[in-house]
């Protein structure tokens, strides 16, 4: 009988929800609102899960592997998820009892960069780390095959580091001068708008601001150069604790490509250690599926 497995994306606006095959072949996927109400996010998802599974009945399914935006321990409870309103939660418990079969459960940005390991951008390393840059900055680290979550499950919270660049700029996080502030969309459009011709623009994007420095905008540059230094000098640092084959780039800003690409590779070489260097710089593959994958992926790849 060919064993599947559960992805779930539990967002702040939106679940997605995937049935995976062992061989990594993804067979059904499904998206629904997410709820500020933990009664209703996991019996909806419990019921697209049997809706799913009547679909595949010669399937037999092992679990599934849930990721959420906060901080989780032991792969069961999250230390609450501001996005959605929730407290602490026990969700292995919550949506396995409501769907009789295991569930494992990791931050959302561990489990994209574990579903990148598996079957995207970093498929055939053991050592990666990498970078989400949207709105925010969110990232993992995955060492010798694992995640890495740490003692209190902050693991991989890669927006955090303080950086050099913006020390007066407050962070969502409370901090000042945090990664995020300097190099995430949010940053970037802020910078951007200290500068003409952007402090004029009533609705501005990364994607303008990128436009505008491919195509000659000197301001533009310096805005693109100091976020890229700012990854670049993050992925510098990561290096030298973590050591990885690989630094992949996903989120929207992805989407600039060698713009993004190029000036972090070229300060992360500035910036590490030399013994350290050898690193190869790519973008995410999945997209926002990686998530789903990296769910299944907690019981394909990550048994003990």
């Amino acid at each position: 009988m060919k064993q599947v497995c559960f992805g779930v994306d539990i967002g702040g606006t939106t679940v997605k929800l995937g049935l995976v095959s062992q061989e990594g072949d993804l067979l059904e996927k499904r998206e629904f609102p997410s709820s500020r109400d933990l009664a209703v996010t996991f019996d909806d998802i419990a019921a697209n899960i049997r809706q799913v599974m009547d679909s595949f009945p010669d399937a037999m399914c092992i679990g599934a592997g849930v990721g959420v935006p906060g901080p989780v321990l032991e792969q069961s409870v999250v230390r609450g998820c501001v996005n959605l309103g929730w407290g602490d939660t026990n969700i292995a418990q919550e949506l396995g009892c409501r769907i009789n079969m295991p569930v494992k459960v990791e931050n959302d940005a561990n489990l994209a960069t574990l579903g990148e390991l598996w079957q995207g951008g970093g498929k055939g390393c053991r050592n990666l780390v990498m970078l989400t840059v949207g709105t925010g900055i969110g990232g993992g680290v995955i060492c010798n095959g694992r995640i890495v979550a740490g003692a209190t499950g902050g693991g991989g919270e890669v927006g955090h580091l303080p950086m050099p660049f913006r020390p007066d700029w407050q962070c969502s996080c409370g901090k000042h001068g945090c990664l995020e502030v300097t190099a995430s969309a949010t940053g970037i459009i802020r910078a951007a708008r200290e500068y003409a011709p952007f402090c004029e623009m009533e609705a501005l994007t990364a994607k303008d601001v990128y436009d505008a420095a491919a195509a000659g905008d000197e301001n533009a540059r310096r805005v693109v150069d100091e976020a890229g230094s700012a990854l670049g000098m993050a992925a510098a640092i990561l290096g030298c604790v973590v050591n990885p084959e690989m630094v992949l780039l996903g989120g929207g800003v992805s989407a600039a490509g060698r713009a993004l690409l190029d000036p972090v590779e070229a300060a992360f070489k500035q910036n590490v250690f030399p013994p350290c260097g050898n690193v190869r710089f790519a973008l995410a593959q999945l997209g926002n599926n990686a998530g789903i994958f990296g769910g299944a992926a907690l019981f394909f790849t990550q048994s003990a």
